[in-house]
């Protein structure tokens, strides 16, 4: 379990109120939404949207409505308004000889003329055309609606009626009518409505529109509406196609101008007061009450009558769209939780957008839109409360471990949280600043170290043990899997957890034999945290490789050096016991061999001791010279066995850098090796080549060759190769090691190439060039 587990395991309480109070919240925020919601959202920030939408993308309008109009123009030329019933009658006959399919009269008929007979005359004029429509009105009187009817003779003409009521919002736009309204004894349809069942349209069978609560037990008198639609207007003003109503008084109507048309023939004139505005009006021009007419004519025609989505459908949609977006405010960071809001508030109204267009059906998106920013702002309000709060507690902590030292001055500018802020940065500063310390201790720490969980997997490794185990070791890896190739000295795997008490040492090897000190013990952090082992892997290898050698350098020096000195010994014991068992010169000359073997012996150890200690000189060298003081040091050797030593060297030179000495030293261990080994009347070749970037000196001989096996162990100390053939002594065993040393020293290598009865060439490859500030030789190539 983990710090954090355990916190909460040990006090349950207060998440578990801070969960529930923000269920609470969560679940009250949506109801409300959902409420807002089925009130029809917010009045006029929705009423906005649907303006705005509504002007995206307006319908068509339909070229079989025509509006007959009584503008300015007919004003000025016909005279004010109201104009006589004798000239409405002569506008009447004038349309009817058209033969429209319906016509409508947008007028003001309920007051009867001073003459009755003149009411008779328009009645019969109406009933004659056969296809018209009166208006009805209404009016509020003492808080009641009232309706106007024509007067008697002329309703009694008409063919039908129909309301021309509008029903403007709280903003004063109208947006909407009802097409069905009266009192429980009587109702009207829309004056719309009824221009198109005389006209002989076909009309949706039930009507488009929201219905009204069936209440059927209203009293007598009041005033009932239902079907209610919105309009989707077709534009401005001036939209539908308009014809004057002097042009028609006049007779310059052409023939057929409204043959089969819907004709509506109502005010237009601004000051006849009869314009509303609409979502699609111009700022300064109103739409007439007969185009809001012509407009739901069109929209029951195609059928584009738009509807209000019903009160728990639009509840619904809110309540679902907002608590989509509430799991960005908990799981992203404020910034993104942002992004997600105003997309949300994006989304509500994009889909409110597309339902309307496409599919004639208006969801509010007020609602959800002010639930989405008010669960914003009151959720980054709560985090901003508990992030004041934390950073308080974290400070308080952090004081009673010394992050905070007295002497800290609190920061002076800014709000309570940019302080708070400020002093948590600067001690959680001195914490990282301890930490990197620390991590820079453990990764730099010479030896391999792992923090270890105590479910077995690694929890931190320094770069010793990243070098020592490979990727293997990263976090979460299994300490059993990285230990399984190792083996206790005393016998048996090196497991974990390790068989050997914590606090104490166990020496081990891994697959390849190198020797290791395993040791591991607990470790806890403060305040009852989790805890874990460290565990140490020390390399001992290099200890254990100079005991090796060591052992291996006494024994081969108490063999090899008291040889030589038992045997001066036997002689002089001979020569004491029995003077005349050897000649004088031969007795000397045997102890001087012997002598010289042991001075030989312990030059080369002492050669081999100092080029591996010592420091390697950078001097600027040339490697011809190194090749020819070598072979000058070998050519009396080379003589007296009757061998040809040739060189072959660059003309224009190979510069080098490091210590000439070394260098000479070694190539006439190698040359030497070659006359030693070649048999007599034979040569042997050194030559100096170009390979690369390197410089190649090779050494063959045609002596009898160095078999594969023995080829492994040329370079190892006190390591013979070879025996007493052809009166040959055998080596020590530390002329190819100094080689060998030298090279390594000089960051070159040594190769050999060698098969028995077929010579061996040994090849010194060094850097053409050490320090890049020298000139480098040329790029020729060349091969041993």
């Amino acid at each position: 379990m983990d710090r954090q587990a355990a916190s909460a395991t040990q006090r349950p309480g207060p998440a578990r109120t801070r969960s529930a109070a923000r269920v609470v919240a969560v679940v009250a925020g949506l109801l409300l939404a959902a409420l807002l919601a089925w009130q029809n959202g917010l009045g006029r920030l929705d009423a906005a949207l649907y303006d705005f939408f509504s002007r995206l993308e307006p319908a068509a309008p339909s070229q079989d409505i025509v509006v007959v109009a009584i503008d300015e123009a007919s004003l000025a030329k016909v005279g004010r308004w109201p104009w006589s019933r004798d000239q409405q009658i002569d506008l009447i006959e004038r349309i009817a000889q058209q033969s429209p399919a319906a016509l409508g009269l947008d007028l003001l008929l309920s007051e009867p003329s001073a003459d009755p007979s003149v009411d008779l005359r328009m009645a019969e004029a109406i009933h004659r055309s056969g296809n018209v429509v009166l208006p009805v009105f209404t009016a509020e009187t003492a808080g009641r609606v009232q309706a106007m009817l024509p007067v008697p003779p002329l309703a009694s003409a008409a063919r039908a009626l129909g309301h021309v009521s509008v029903e403007p919002d709280a903003d004063g736009v109208v947006r909407s009518v009802f097409l069905r309204e009266g009192t429980r004894d009587r109702q009207w349809n829309h004056f719309a409505l009824a221009l198109l069942q005389v006209a002989g349209q076909p009309v949706a069978d039930p009507l488009p529109g929201n219905r009204a609560p069936a209440d059927r037990e209203a009293a007598p008198g009041a005033w009932w509406r239902d079907f209610w639609i919105h309009i989707d207007y077709a534009g401005p003003a001036g939209t539908y196609r308009t014809i004057p109503a002097a042009q028609v008084l006049a007779g310059e109507l052409p023939d057929g101008a409204l043959d089969g048309r819907i004709v509506l023939v109502g005010s237009t004139a601004a000051g006849l007061g009869d314009v509303y505005p609409t979502p699609l009006s111009a700022r300064q021009r109103f739409t007439p009450g007969v185009e809001i007419s012509a407009n739901v004519i069109d929209n029951l025609m195609s059928g584009t009558a738009r509807r209000i989505v019903a009160p728990w459908t639009g509840a619904l949609l809110t309540a679902l769209l907002v608590a989509a977006m509430l799991p960005a405010l908990w799981l992203f960071a404020p910034g993104w939780a942002l992004a997600a809001s105003v997309a949300g508030i994006g989304v509500a109204a994009a889909a409110s957008g597309v339902l309307l267009l496409a599919d004639g059906l208006w969801w509010p998106p007020g609602a959800a839109v002010l639930a989405i920013a008010a669960f914003y702002l009151a959720w980054n309000w709560r985090r901003l409360e508990r992030a004041a709060g934390y950073l308080v507690d974290e400070l308080g902590r952090l004081k009673r471990h010394g992050a905070v030292l007295p002497q800290d001055a609190a920061a002076q500018a800014g709000d309570l949280i940019d302080r708070r802020i400020h002093d948590l940065s600067r001690a959680t500063g001195r914490l990282l600043d301890v930490q990197a310390f620390m991590s820079s201790v453990i990764g730099s720490l010479p030896e391999a170290a792992l923090a270890v969980g105590e479910d077995g997997r690694v929890l931190l490794a320094n770069r010793q043990a990243v070098r020592q185990f490979g990727a293997a070791a990263a976090k979460g890896a299994d300490m059993a899997g990285l230990l399984a190739g190792f083996t206790l000295v005393g016998g048996g795997p090196l497991s974990w957890p390790a068989a050997v008490a914590p606090g104490h040492f166990a020496e081990c090897r891994d697959a390849a034999g190198r020797a290791f000190l395993f040791e591991y013990a607990r470790c806890a952090g403060e305040e009852g945290g989790e805890t874990a082992w460290i565990a140490t892997l020390v390399d001992i290898n290099p200890l254990r490789e100079a005991e090796r050698k060591r052992d291996q350098a006494l024994r081969f020096l108490s063999h090899d050096i008291r040889s030589p000195q038992g045997a001066i010994l036997a002689l002089l014991d001979l020569h004491r016991s029995d003077p005349g068992e050897l000649a004088q010169d031969e007795l000397l000359a045997r102890i001087r061999r012997y002598v010289l073997r042991t001075q030989t012996l312990a030059e080369s150890f002492v050669e081999l001791a100092r080029v591996a200690t010592a420091p390697v000189r950078d001097d600027l060298l040339e490697g011809t010279d190194v090749v020819l003081d070598a072979a000058d040091e070998c050519w009396s050797l080379a003589q007296a066995r009757h061998i040809v030593l040739d060189t072959d060297v660059p003309d224009d030179g190979a510069p080098l850098r490091g210590d000439r000495s070394q260098l000479t030293r070694a190539l006439i261990n190698l040359i030497g090796n070659a006359i030693k080994y070649s048999p007599p009347h034979t040569r042997v070749d050194c030559r100096l080549v170009r390979r690369g970037e390197l410089w190649c000196i090779a050494v063959r001989d045609q002596g009898r060759g160095i078999a594969a096996d023995d080829q492994a162990r040329l370079f190892q100390e006190f390591s013979r190769v070879g025996g007493a053939e052809d009166g040959d002594e055998p080596g020590f065993g530390l002329g190819l090691a100094f080689v060998k040393a030298v090279v390594d020293r000089h960051g070159g290598r040594i190769e050999c190439e060698s098969a028995p009865g077929q010579g061996s060439e040994f090849r010194l490859l060094l850097p053409a060039t050490v320090n890049k500030a020298e000139p480098q030789a040329g790029p020729g190539e060349g091969s041993a």
